[in-house]
């Protein structure tokens, strides 16, 4: 593992991350990755991030913010107090419903960048929901709130993956995971406020990560 402040200010060029972060990069190329470069990083707030050490998110004034991908999700056939086998059913309405409260997300986070396609400065962000699944809460987020290890609360848990790209060349810059977990029933309905709330500590997240404010 790389010593501190060498690694320290790296980690700011590269993540945009915040001075009191304390962040880390091993010297460990991200599976799956070696191709493009991606290193794992630590203490980015997410459950698993990679980047390249060149990334340099922050120099970033354009972004291009994709739709979010909702055709792929994993979704466990598993019974759920409190929910109905159609509330689990990935409807067209749904993910209508899914990809405009994450891009309302995305727009009130990054409000300050101007938007564009492609070409060079630009930064293009993916987003993919790759799981839903019932599961129990730990020390993670629901509803916005930290709940106690060992609570009994029925919780389902949402995965995301998120990709950063340089637009002009297309070279991938990092690649993000994280999961988070919020209360079951939420998914009773199209598009629940606590699927709103997550998307946008997501959004926020991911707009620290970039511009290290």
């Amino acid at each position: 593992m790389r010593s501190l402040p060498g690694l320290y200010l790296l980690l700011v060029v590269v993540l945009g991350l915040p001075a009191c972060s304390q962040p880390a990069v091993k010297d460990e190329v991200c599976a799956g990755f070696a191709a493009e470069n991606l290193y794992r990083v630590q203490n980015s707030g997410f459950a698993e991030a990679c980047a390249r050490r060149d990334a340099a998110l922050s120099g970033y004034r354009l972004i291009d913010i994709e739709p979010l991908g909702v055709s792929h999700i994993d979704i466990p056939r598993t019974n759920v107090p409190g929910t109905r086998p159609r509330d689990w059913s990935m409807t067209a309405e749904r993910q209508a419903a899914l990809q405009a409260g994450w891009a309302d997300a995305m727009d009130k986070a990054f409000a300050s960048h101007e938007r564009a396609t492609g070409g060079p400065g630009v930064l293009r962000i993916e987003a993919e929901l790759v799981r839903i699944a019932p599961g129990r809460p730990s020390a993670t987020t629901i509803g916005g709130e930290l709940q106690p290890v060992g609570s009994t609360q029925d919780v389902v848990e949402i995965s995301a993956e998120f990709r950063l790209l340089d637009a002009a060349d297309g070279r991938l810059l990092a690649v993000i995971r994280d999961s988070r977990t919020i209360t079951s029933v939420s998914m009773s309905r199209t598009a629940p406020a606590t699927v709103n709330t997550l998307f946008g500590s997501w959004a926020a997240l991911l707009h620290t990560r970039v511009t290290g404010k």
